[in-house]
């Protein structure tokens, strides 16, 4: 198998950067994806990142700000990735009209 040169590349973090912060005084949670990390593109581990902040953004019931900037699933993970979008397409459905 190969792993398309991945072994060769190297970078600090997975593309996403989540958290939590405040808007006029009212908590908020937030992902935003960076592009500049292997296209913005979806992994299995970037998807669990952004999974976890919508869940804690249900269980607050705080709205949840999303910046994608995505070249799509990363492709050398395969299935994988695509079940991440799975994951994360059903919480935009159940979170919607629950998480503001």
């Amino acid at each position: 198998p190969t792993d398309w040169g991945m072994e060769k590349t190297r970078h600090p973090g997975d593309g996403v950067v989540t958290g939590t912060g405040t808007v006029n005084g009212k908590q908020v949670f937030l992902f935003s994806q960076d592009f500049t990390v292997f296209g913005g593109s979806l992994s299995a581990m970037y998807a669990r990142k952004i999974c976890k902040i919508m869940d804690h953004a249900e269980m607050v019931g705080a709205p949840l700000l999303g910046l994608n900037d995505s070249g799509g699933a990363r492709i050398q993970e395969g299935v994988a990735s695509l079940g991440g979008y799975g994951d994360i397409f059903l919480r935009n459905v159940l979170l919607s009209g629950v998480v503001p």
